[in-house]
């Protein structure tokens, strides 16, 4: 296992499964640190189940097997000042992201396949 992103922090959407929990975990196996956001709350447009904050600790425990620090906090992408507020608290000893936020990008698809997405940037 290499170190590649020792001493960095990712910022990781989606994290409490799937491809964000993933993500998660193979940064810190890379040596990174992680602040990890998921909204854990069912959208009423959406047919599937969604993550639930007991997802989100599961990563969080995968995430600390590694060795590194992990903040993961309740989130809506959608929250562009939510997300700034979640990456300005960083992790601590670690700190933020000492850098640009952006674009941010959520895309929620619906049952009939249709799906609205939001975009938005700004520096941090």
């Amino acid at each position: 296992m290499t170190a590649d992103f020792q001493g960095k922090v990712a910022f990781i959407t989606g994290a409490a499964r799937g491809r964000g929990r993933s993500h998660a975990v193979r940064f810190a196996e890379e040596g990174a640190d992680i602040i990890a956001v998921d909204l854990c709350e069912q959208i009423d447009s959406v047919a599937y189940p969604m993550a639930t904050p007991e997802d989100l600790d599961e990563t969080v425990n995968l995430v600390e097997k590694t060795g590194r620090r992990i903040v993961a906090e309740q989130a809506d992408v959608r929250d562009f000042e939510r997300l700034k507020a979640v990456v300005a608290g960083g992790v601590p000893g670690a700190g933020g992201l000492g850098g640009d936020l952006s674009p941010v990008a959520a895309s929620v698809r619906g049952a009939e396949g249709g799906g609205r997405q939001t975009s938005q940037s700004s520096r941090t």
